[in-house]
């Protein structure tokens, strides 16, 4: 027989020897990478910051020299009276003596000129061989514009522009308007240069009247020489774009415009690195008070670091700096030793393990095969070849016994990993088989993933039956996996969820649109055996970095963020938020301090009294519930209603306050404390209303408390009377019947229609106490409450006006014809205990004043 010593021996030598030189060298390979990274990451954000910097000071000096130039020249013109019409003779000195002198230290001025409000334009422009032509239209040109050969009126004409216009160019009409020095946008001129041109203009003014405008032009192409001299040592590349995202230059000399003068963007540049960084940049807020931002990507297997950062002068020219440098650039030739360095250390440790494993795999080569296929096969790798030439007759049984128990545990377990990891149903991943591939393929990648959730499926299956709900969910899989590209997954993870993974999203404003582009997916209606079945659906997002773990924890948030997108009715999509799962958790603590509540009878019955404004007597009051938590103390209604209405327990918690709101009225009246036509208002769940059976347990209730149901009056509110309004009308029509009188709560706040109203059996309105709070600072409340007082009388209907909280509100009701009013001007909410003993006509107003 073969024991067991042997193997534990050549496993205790073998796997010691492995793992201690495997990390070895994977200690030393990621300390490498990580100082290299964090080398890199100091090195270029430096050296992108000092680019920029350099930048930044070159086009403050080349823009600040022009700009000032156009200023004095504009204020020399105006102080010395040297436009005169219609010969522009003490112009065209005072310029061409002002551009020579200029030339020899602003290589960068182009052209200065003058425009009129005359539509008269003097101007010398510099041409390619440093010479000057003159630029003129006046008496001597006629309405066209020529351009000389020369710097003087003598010279030949080398271009003519006719019927030129200089207060239709860009560079006049909004400096004319404005009256402000600036900078105009970039242009094309109209010369037979037609270049790119930066303009820098002064308005020219006589006193308050306007004579022109100073006009200094600056090409472009001299920005483009100093950005390329500044990336030259780190053979980057430099450009500067406008809010818009065009090209304004670019350290390349690559063009800027197009044949027909349109100006490119940066994503549409001729050169492959300016194009590439204006993707990553046309995802970025052009704003000019952005902080700079850094980025990097890789093209051509080289890796670029890219920085784009605002700049803007004193004359408000907003532009963007954009750097990119490559990594040799800032390294030189450390990246490739950094990589040979990396390469040797994993051949010489592969060669040191191979080497050993040799070795120790001569020694122990009996046992060797069986227990390296007895692994995999843990690790469900069953195709694993045991080599032949094991002489020993126990080995030779045992491999024997091996692959058939091998064989029989393939089948098995690739039929139980095919149920695990796919839907039977739709063939879809299931939950496991989602988790499965994530951790697999997409571990620590930036992702999303959007949880679906159908909503009325559950109706849907119901009336359509198990088998034809089942198809449904086909083809509901069918249409969402043909609008995902391959690399989204979609899985089903429950009977009516659909969850979708995507790598390809990371900012929210992405994921946002992802999920909405899969709900309209839903839009259309689905065709189940002939029949076509709409449903509506809503969808909870997670989104992150995909850790190894984190999927099931994606998968929990997105579950948090559908459940909240199920509640609000406003949008279908919700992303999740940390605070979600401590309000699960206070949710699930807050359902199971309800159910002890509910079962120890910890809620409290606190009436409130409705006052007759006729008189000013009680005629009635409303039966509140409080909770008094042994551990929370008094909670208010508002933090346990909405939780009581969801999960049910509402029909219990109102079953509770309504048979003793019930019971306490009955012992009033018989006391004498309370009148026999006393109005008992309680409110009423529409989800405790519609139960099968709650009209017989209202009758046992009134029966056990022999409150006559005269005395009874149930309140609704208005907007939850629309969900179901058939079986709702029925119900109120067999309650009305008994003698109970229906109230609609909170009346204006809802979604009713004046034709739902006329259909709604009822007996009594409750304006919402924010028609009220509203009534005295706002006439159209007023008004609002004075035609619903109106309608209701027509309805023949009593009306109650809550949150009455002072004497000119009462007053003001009473004017508007108002029946009955309650709120904290006549009394706050109190138990019974606390309810005054005084017969019920005292005057309302009086004891509430007193109190």
């Amino acid at each position: 027989m073969i024991t067991t010593r042997p193997l534990t021996l050549r496993f205790a030598v073998m796997l010691p020897f492995a793992l201690l030189l495997l990390l070895t060298v994977g200690v030393i390979a990621i300390a490498q990478h990580n100082s290299y990274e964090r080398m890199l990451s100091e090195v270029s954000s430096k050296l992108l910051s000092l680019n920029t910097q350099n930048v930044s000071n070159d086009l403050h000096r080349f823009l600040d020299g022009p700009f000032n130039t156009n200023l004095t020249l504009a204020d020399s013109i105006s102080r010395h009276q040297l436009y005169q019409p219609p010969r522009l003779t003490q112009l065209e000195d005072y310029f061409s003596a002002a551009i020579t002198e200029l030339y020899a230290y602003q290589q960068q001025i182009g052209t200065i000129a003058f425009g009129s409000e005359d539509k008269y334009f003097i101007g010398f422009r510099k041409n390619a061989d440093n010479n000057l032509a003159l630029l003129l239209k006046d008496e001597r040109t006629g309405n066209d514009l020529h351009i000389y050969q020369g710097p003087t009126h003598n010279n030949k004409t080398s271009h003519q522009i006719r019927d030129y216009d200089p207060t239709e160019r860009p560079w006049y009409l909004p400096f004319a308007q404005s009256r402000q020095s600036g900078w105009s946008e970039i242009y094309a001129n109209l010369d037979e240069r037609q270049t790119l041109t930066l303009s820098a203009v002064t308005p020219v003014l006589d006193h308050q009247d306007l004579l022109g405008v100073v006009v200094t032009d600056i090409n472009l192409n001299h920005i483009a020489t100093f950005l390329e001299r500044e990336s030259l040592p780190f053979s980057g590349i430099t450009y500067l774009i406008d809010n818009q995202g065009r090209l304004v230059a670019n350290s390349t000399q690559t063009p800027m415009i197009t044949a027909d003068n349109r100006r490119l963007l940066a994503t549409q540049s001729t050169n492959a690195l300016i194009a590439t960084s204006g993707q990553y940049v046309a995802r970025q807020p052009l704003r000019n008070d952005e902080p700079p931002t850094t980025f990097e990507f890789t093209q051509d297997n080289t890796r670029y670091f890219s920085r784009i950062t605002s700049y803007r002068d004193s004359y408000n020219l907003q532009w963007h700096i954009v750097v990119t440098i490559p990594e040799h650039g800032l390294l030189g030739q450390l990246p490739a030793q950094q990589e040979s360095g990396l390469v040797a250390a994993f051949i010489i440790g592969f060669l040191g393990l191979i080497i050993g494993l040799y070795i120790l795999n001569i020694i122990t080569q009996p046992i060797i095969d069986i227990a390296q296929a007895s692994q995999n096969l843990t690790e469900n790798n069953w195709d694993v070849p045991i080599r032949p030439g094991i002489k020993l007759h126990e080995t030779a049984q045992l491999i024997a016994a091996f692959r058939s128990m091998s064989s029989r545990l393939q089948r098995s377990f690739s039929s139980l990993r095919q149920q695990i990891l796919y839907d039977d149903l739709t063939g879809l991943l299931s939950r496991e088989g989602l988790t499965d591939t994530t951790r697999a393929t997409y571990h620590n990648q930036q992702g999303v993933v959007v949880l679906i959730g159908l909503k009325t499926f559950r109706h849907i299956n119901d009336s359509l039956g198990h088998h034809r709900g089942d198809q449904l969910l086909i083809a509901i899989a069918e249409r969402l996996q043909q609008s995902l590209p391959d690399e989204v997954l979609l899985s089903r993870i429950g009977r009516d969820e659909f969850a979708v993974f995507s790598p390809r999203f990371s900012d929210q404003a992405q994921t946002d649109h992802f999920a909405r582009q899969l709900l309209e997916q839903f839009y259309l209606p689905f065709i189940v055996d002939g029949t076509e079945v709409m449903l509506s659906a809503c969808a909870g997002v997670a989104s992150g970095q995909l850790a190894e773990s984190d999927i099931t924890e994606w998968l929990r948030n997105s579950s948090l963020a559908l459940s909240q997108a199920t509640q609000q009715e406003s949008d279908p999509v919700c992303h999740y938020q940390p605070y979600m799962i401590e309000a699960s958790q206070e949710k699930t603590r807050l359902s199971a301090e309800l159910q002890r509540a509910i079962n120890h009878h910890e809620f409290e019955v606190h009436y409130q009294p409705i006052i007759n404004l006729a008189n000013d007597t009680i005629s009635g009051a409303e039966a509140l519930v409080r909770w008094r938590s042994p551990t929370r103390g008094m909670v208010p209604p508002m933090h346990f209603i909405p939780l009581a209405e969801e999960n049910g327990m509402i029909i219990e918690i109102g079953q509770q306050i309504l048979l003793q709101a019930c019971e306490d009225t009955q012992k009033q009246i018989a006391r004498g404390q309370w009148p026999q036509d006393f109005s008992l208002h309680v409110n009423l769940s529409v989800r405790q209303l519609l139960q099968a059976d709650f009209v017989d347990q209202l009758k046992i209730t009134l029966a056990r408390s022999g409150l006559p149901a005269t005395n009874l009056t149930l309140e609704i509110t208005e907007s939850r009377l629309v969900s179901q309004p058939l079986l709702t009308f029925d119900i109120l029509d067999q309650l009305r019947q008994l003698g109970i009188h229906i109230a609609i709560d909170d009346f204006g706040t809802g979604y009713s229609s004046l034709a739902y109203l006329t259909q709604l059996p009822f007996d009594s309105l409750k304006i919402d106490r924010s028609f009220v709070n509203q009534m005295l600072e706002s006439d159209d409340y007023a008004t609002i409450i004075a035609a619903i007082i109106t309608m209701t009388q027509n309805f023949n209907a009593d009306i109650v006006a809550e949150g009455v909280e002072s004497a000119e509100q009462a007053q003001r009701l009473k004017q508007l014809g108002c029946g009955f009013a309650q709120g904290y001007f006549y009394a706050r909410p109190e138990p019974l205990s606390k309810w005054s003993t005084d017969p019920v006509n005292i005057n309302a107003v009086s004891a509430a004043i007193e109190e």
